[in-house]
């Protein structure tokens, strides 16, 4: 029985020899890959460190190494405003796209708006209305615009003949007749008054 102990006391160590030469392997073959993975971005970081050094170089003349610290002593004190900050923003750029389709739909019925309002002529009587309004203030100083003391009915009938007396006459009648061709108002019938 001795014999037989011993047999598998050997085929046990053997096992346990497989197994650690095994594990060798795979720790091998890791330090392999770590060893490639190390000669692959040597190249690599010290390119970047070297371009990081050009740059920071080019604006030291501006920056020191003290302000890099006071700034990141500024974010860190300052993490939970920036994050409000960022918050907030997220909140308007979450309302401006909610409010882009209203405003378009808006901006669509406006232009709609006038442009049915300058093919009714709306804007070009309001252009020949501020060229009128230009023309009385530039005829009229404020000692013209008093009405003299005493007038007499000869001297408005006198007036009226003028022809710039009739033609605004006739453009004041025009705008009265257009104004008054509309339907009338509810409140004014409500109230009494004929049209």
């Amino acid at each position: 029985m001795r014999e037989d102990d011993m047999n598998k006391e050997l085929e046990k160590i053997h096992e346990k020899l497989d197994f650690l030469t095994e594990q060798v392997m795979i720790t091998r073959r890791r330090q392999e890959e770590l060893q490639e993975l190390k000669e692959d971005l040597t190249p690599v970081v010290s390119d970047l460190f070297q371009t990081a050094v050009q740059e920071l170089d080019d604006v030291s003349v501006y920056f020191s190494y003290e302000d890099l610290l006071f700034l990141v002593k500024k974010l860190l004190r300052n993490t939970r405003t920036l994050i409000g900050l960022f918050e907030q923003l997220e909140s308007v750029n979450d309302f401006v796209n909610d409010v882009m389709p209203l405003t378009k739909d808006m901006f669509d019925a406006t232009l709609e708006k006038m442009d049915e309002l300058e093919k009714k002529g709306v804007f070009k009587l309001l252009k020949e209305g501020e060229g009128m309004a230009d023309k009385a203030l530039m005829a009229y100083t404020s000692g013209d615009l008093e009405a003299p003391e005493k007038i007499s009915l000869f001297r408005l009938l006198r007036e009226l003949n003028q022809p710039e007396v009739k033609r605004t006459l006739y453009v004041l009648f025009s705008v009265l007749k257009t104004l008054g061709s509309q339907p009338t108002n509810q409140s004014i019938k409500n109230k009494g008054v004929k049209p």
